[in-house]
This record gives structure tokens, sequence and C-alpha cells, in this order.
């Protein structure tokens, strides 16, 4: 077992929730294909953590979405790799799945953009309260505005979503 890190090890290195270091294992499946002890614990090479903080690097700092650093990354899409329920017995999904999938795909991209957008509204808030007069005060509350208006959005169209779902 030498060599390998646990998703502890792996989230103290780079900041990372494990929720987060899992959800990024789905999006990335290539980069990020780990392997399992027979207990199903994950064991990460130093290749995964060199690809992970590539993947931070494009969605926190260059402030890529997902599919972005995806397309960046030379990835492919999770449900291009045969990863669905309906694609693993054969089946294609039916167009309204396929819309309904592809419309919770924009949804957590978007909520993807509003947790980035989130930070920099933190790091401004910070730098503001850290000094007085600051410039920033103008592009903090523009900042705070179009998230707001960009999380009532995205809201209304989860909830349009889950009517759909529903019925």
């Amino acid at each position: 077992m030498a060599g390998y890190l646990s998703i502890n090890e792996v989230g103290r290195l780079t900041g990372l929730a494990s929720h987060t270091i899992r959800y990024y294992e789905k999006q990335f499946p290539q980069l990020l294909d780990v392997k399992r002890t027979r207990g199903g614990h994950r064991q990460y090479l130093p290749r995964h953590l060199d690809a992970l903080k590539s993947i931070i690097g494009l969605l926190k700092d260059q402030k890529l979405s997902i599919k972005s650093a995806r397309e960046k990354l030379g990835e492919t899409q999770p449900g291009e790799t045969g990863e669905s329920a309906a694609s693993s017995v054969g089946k294609t999904p039916s167009p309204d799945v396929a819309e309904l999938n592809r419309a919770l795909t924009q949804v957590l991209d978007r909520i993807d953009r509003l947790c980035l957008l989130n930070e920099r509204r933190d790091e401004l808030l910070q730098t503001l309260l850290t000094r007085e007069k600051s410039g920033n005060s103008v592009e903090l509350l523009d900042q705070i505005s179009r998230c707001r208006n960009e999380t009532r959005e995205t809201m209304r169209m989860y909830e349009s979503l889950m009517a759909i779902w529903k019925n």
C-alpha cells in the first residue's frame, strides 16, 4: 500500500472536502480513475493529486466551468463514458430523460459557477473589511447583486426541472 494516499490525505493536500473529491472523480473519470481496496477505500496515486491540482487551477484560478475544464483537459463528458444506468444495460435514454439530464447538468454547472462567484465575493469582502478605504466596495456590491440574481435564476430553473421530474 506504499505510495497510495487516502481521500483524507488528498483532501489535506489539496484543500478539498472529501465530497468534492468524489464529485470530481465523477466529472473527470479518465484523469481520476482511482483504485479501491477490497474494503472499498480509495487509493490515490501522485498522478491523481497532480490531476486534482490541475482541475483546481482551472476551476478556481482560471474560473472555468466544469465543462470547459473537461474540454481543456481532454476529458469526455461523464455520460460519454457509458456511466449512465440506461447505457449500462444497452438502452439509449429517451429524449425526455436526455433533455432532463442536459438541463440538470446545466443547473450543476451554474451552481458551480455560483460557488466560484461566492468565493470571489468573499475575497473582496475580506479585502474590504481589512482595509478601510477600498476601491473594491463598488465591485463587491455589484458582485453580490449579480450573485443574488444568478442564484434566483438558478433556483427558478431548478424548481422548473423538479416540477417536470415529478410529472
